[in-house]
């Protein structure tokens, strides 16, 4: 094959919480699986270190680990990680320092969370096959003390504002919800592609993003991940609803707008609050109808997840497929094989959910073990 026709593959998770021993049993049934990507990507909903101070109102007591816990991820090991989530400020800068440190220590550089905000929205490069890609990160969901400022440190932020507008015109009916980008962040985010697609070939955006157990995309998640797209961008990672969304190919380029959950280490403890008063648990308020006259419990599909494969040359994607994975009764991934069925399963709720995407990819077909998302034309 020339030079110029190398194909790499880019392997990207979803949310991963650790805690197993020994770390590198974390992923002990999937490595080989994600061993077979030139690069590897997730996103880490933990903190490593031993210093900072609970932020109670985040509701993340447990989200702070002992360094020593991270070495699941060089097990693999992960090209890069993001560290920007509703979690990064649970145990204040202290704790969001040590945590890029750990990575570092380990080999394994970060993104969207820095000890600044110029760290924070800095992009990562990583080059493989004489291919370099970018990689940046940011947060949608989080307190306003857990973004990172000129003297903080936090997550780069890519806020949202909420609007409700009623159904009908008879005050006090039920209302939509209507999120709009803020506007600031969006053209730093924009900025912040642009230049990365400058020094490198392509440039991908992890975004923490969405509403917890919703299987439909935010209003303001679209209109970030097409102007990233149109930046030149060539792929959007979502994570952080806990459970899988819709696909959409936009203008040649790949979003991805929930991966859903990858590895989570089990745990006892009362119900998830809704934070930051806390007065509500998360079944009281997701507990929703997501097709008329269906009800579930709202973490039916918190089980589920996968892993994004994206394969590129210097054209740009040449394919995009998805294999799907399942947490065990320990919160270890597992891969969903052909012949399992729950992959029929997954792969019709993943479809599923492209409908409330406009344009979106709806039609998936089974390829060895992997849905074939998209296959560039030759």
């Amino acid at each position: 094959m020339a030079p110029d026709r190398q194909i790499i593959s880019i392997a990207a998770a979803g949310d991963v919480g650790t805690g197993h021993e020994p770390p590198a049993s974390s992923f002990m049934h999937v490595v080989d699986m994600l061993r077979t990507a030139d690069i590897r990507f997730a996103q880490v909903e933990r903190l490593y270190s031993e210093r900072g101070s609970y932020q109670g109102q985040g509701g993340g007591l447990h989200t702070r680990q002992k360094p020593e816990l991270a070495e699941a991820f060089k097990s693999i090991p992960f090209s890069v990680l993001s560290i920007a989530s509703n979690h990064t400020g649970d145990w204040g800068p202290e704790a969001v320092e040590d945590t890029i440190e750990t990575f570092r220590r380990l080999g394994i550089p970060t993104i969207g969370a820095g000890r600044d905000i110029q760290e924070a929205r800095r992009p990562v490069v990583v080059t493989s096959k004489g291919l370099r890609v970018a990689f940046l990160g940011y947060a949608s969901v989080m307190l306003p003390q857990y973004w990172a400022t000129e003297n903080r440190a936090g997550s780069a932020p890519m806020r949202a504002d909420t609007f409700y507008t009623p159904y009908e015109y008879q005050p006090g009916a039920p209302a939509r919800t209507v999120t709009v980008p803020n506007q600031d962040d969006l053209s730093r985010l924009i900025q912040d592609v642009r230049e990365a697609k400058q020094s490198a070939d392509f440039v991908f955006v992890s975004l923490h993003w969405g509403v917890h157990y919703v299987p439909a995309p935010a209003d303001y998640q679209p209109v970030v991940a097409h102007a990233a797209i149109d930046a030149g961008a060539t792929a959007v990672v979502g994570h952080h609803p806990h459970q899988q969304q819709g696909v959409e190919i936009y203008k040649g380029g790949v979003i991805f707008y929930s991966l859903g959950n990858f590895a989570f280490h089990r745990r006892g403890g009362p119900p998830a609050r809704c934070m930051p008063d806390g007065r509500y648990s998360h079944k009281d308020v997701y507990s929703i109808e997501p097709e008329p006259g269906q009800f579930f419990e709202y973490r039916r599909h918190y089980n589920e997840g996968g892993v994004a494969f994206i394969d590129l040359d210097r054209n740009g994607i040449q394919r995009v497929s998805y294999l799907p994975t399942l947490l065990n009764d320990t919160g270890r991934p597992e891969v969903v094989r052909l012949s399992d069925p729950q992959f029929e399963k997954s792969r019709a709720y993943l479809n599923w959910t492209g409908k409330f995407i406009a344009d979106g990819v709806t039609d998936m077909k089974a390829a060895a073990d992997r849905y074939e998302i998209y296959r560039r034309a030759s």
